[in-house]
């Protein structure tokens, strides 16, 4: 009898093992990988980005993400786009230090910080304005140390102004441009 009690105990405490940790706050909903073994869980915060006209070169997204386990993120998508870029900066605020890289680490238990003025993502040929409250949907690609595939879905706030030079029409567009 005191074997099988011992069993169902432990089986029950290996199950409340597998349970999130989140479950029952209020934090942002994680991503999970859809794979047999325990997958990741991924919490994305405080994503954001400056206003774009659609036809923009380029505009930069911001954003903090803590994981439970070492990543890499290696892409992200977003219909406002052709594409996004990961970019590290090696010189806070010096755009000519800008490197495009193909991944990007996740440290467990660490705040990783795209942030302002530093490391970003970058979307590449803006297919759509991003207005100021209206949100842009972005997903991140992961991969852990197995390799596996892991997302995690954002709805990026939009927020600031338009500089001069990035006003549809304006001529001080063209002329930076040269």
């Amino acid at each position: 009898m005191a074997r099988a009690a011992r069993l169902a105990l432990a089986l029950v405490v290996m199950g409340a093992a597998l349970l999130p940790a989140h479950a029952a706050d209020n934090a942002p909903a994680p991503a999970a990988a859809s794979a047999s073994a325990r997958a990741a869980t991924i919490v994305v915060r405080h994503a954001w980005m400056r206003p774009a006209p659609a036809g923009a070169p380029s505009a930069r997204v911001y954003v903090d993400i803590d994981s439970d386990t070492d990543l890499d993120l290696v892409g992200a998508t977003t219909p406002a786009a052709r594409r996004v870029e990961i970019v590290r900066t090696a010189t806070i605020g010096d755009p000519a230090s800008e490197e495009v890289v193909p991944a990007y680490r996740v440290r467990a238990h660490a705040t990783t910080r795209l942030a302002y003025r530093g490391d970003h993502l970058r979307l590449v040929d803006v297919t759509r304005a991003a207005r100021n409250g209206e949100p842009v949907p972005l997903e991140l690609e992961f991969r852990d140390g197995a390799g596996r595939r892991v997302t995690a879905p954002v709805e990026v706030s939009v927020r600031g102004l338009l500089r001069p030079e990035q006003m549809p029409g304006s001529a001080a567009r063209g002329a930076a441009s040269r």
